[in-house]
């Protein structure tokens, strides 16, 4: 399967994230980070750990772009380009079917956004639709269960350790007037942060905002180039990475949408995808769109010496490690496909990655050796 060029066309609805100060936010302990300044890590530091196969079939085949939570019985899946189901896969990559799925028809949702895991392992799942936002918890027997209803238009959510619900509803105005809330399950806001104050015409985004390790919750925006830390009831920045040459002109905010974007477009520009942290480094995963095209760079940075140091995966040697959706205890889990693997192991591969009619996705645990 050829590697999926990261299409930005979608992302025009973005911010400055030095606009506004977050309500209940300190700037004391940022950490600030060049891109440009981080060194190059070699890739054959790598060590991978564990290969787990992910069945598919005609009724999941599944793109390029997916969103994979795991649980204590398996594997949560969606494919972020249709957003029509989401599969559950066991431990061991064996697929056990849709736990739930969009359309009209009984025990189906109209829309699907988001979905986590709950601490007593029940699917969680976001469904905005119009003005409306729901979270539906799936239970035991496949019923779908309305937990919370609220007014505020979220387009991803979590569920922090101090309870009630995180929301998070991007530049959407009228109808969102701070990007994240604390919603209690009664429906109530209970606390908000990041206040919306951008005017231009904007549209509702389908990005992930929240990351969980462990204990640890971040919270990142597209084109915000700060990534923040939730923790007892307070938003705190923790992370601000100069993206040189890639980062947004000082005056896109102030000219028309279109136009900024065509600025970008020609100047090529930098967004974060994902970002991570376990007990002694942060993880962040940034898509860069240029001239040639879309590729990525992975800043690891250490929370003990401050050190950064980066990998591209740009290149079918690199693809392997371009694409994290976990880090836990000095682990990192990458999700790959099994033409990736053919291309960098050759005969290597476990017996478990075996050649199917067509290409499938598998996770990669890894750590890194020194």
């Amino acid at each position: 399967m050829k590697q999926k060029l990261y299409s930005l066309l979608v992302l025009i609805i973005v911010f400055d994230s030095c606009r506004s100060k977050p309500e209940k936010v300190s700037n004391d302990s940022i950490l600030h980070y060049e891109l440009e300044e981080a060194e190059l890590l070699d890739t054959e530091k790598f060590e991978i750990l564990e290969f787990i196969p992910l069945e598919t079939n005609q009724s999941n085949l599944m793109g390029l772009d997916l969103r994979v939570r795991q649980a204590k019985d398996g594997f949560y899946i969606m494919d972020i380009g249709t957003r029509d189901a989401i599969h559950k896969f066991s431990p061991e990559g064996n697929y056990l079917g849709a736990e739930v799925s969009v359309g009209e028809g009984p025990g189906q949702l109209l829309g699907l956004q988001d979905f986590q895991i709950d601490a007593d392992g029940n699917l969680m799942v976001l469904s905005s639709l119009g003005d409306q936002t729901k979270i539906i918890k799936i239970d035991s027997a496949g019923e779908l269960v309305t937990v919370l209803e609220t007014d505020y238009l979220a387009g991803s959510f979590t569920i922090p350790l101090s309870g009630g619900f995180l929301l998070a509803g991007g530049y959407n105005l009228p109808l969102v007037n701070d990007r994240v809330v604390l919603i209690d399950p009664s429906g109530s806001i209970q606390s908000t942060f990041l206040p919306n104050d951008y005017e231009n015409e904007m549209l509702p985004m389908g990005e992930r905002n929240f990351y969980e390790s462990d204990k640890n919750l971040l919270y990142a925006e597209i084109f915000n180039n700060r990534i923040y830390k939730y923790s007892d009831a307070v938003l705190n920045p923790v992370l601000e990475i100069d993206m040189g040459k890639y980062a947004l002109p000082d005056d896109f905010w102030e000219v028309d949408l279109m136009e900024g974007f065509s600025r970008l477009q020609e100047n090529g520009f930098a967004t974060f995808k994902a970002v991570f942290e376990d007990e002694t480094h942060y993880l962040v995963n940034i898509h860069i769109q240029g001239k040639s095209g879309s590729f990525k760079t992975l800043l690891l940075i250490s929370k003990d010496n401050g050190k950064s140091s980066y990998w591209d995966g740009t290149s079918s040697e690199e693809e392997l490690y371009s694409d994290p959706i976990k880090m836990e205890n000095g682990e990192i889990t990458f999700l790959t496909y099994h033409s990736v693997l053919q291309k960098k192991l050759g005969g290597n591969l476990p017996a478990n990655i075996e050649e199917r009619k067509h290409d499938y996705p598998v996770l990669l645990t890894t750590k890194i050796n020194k």
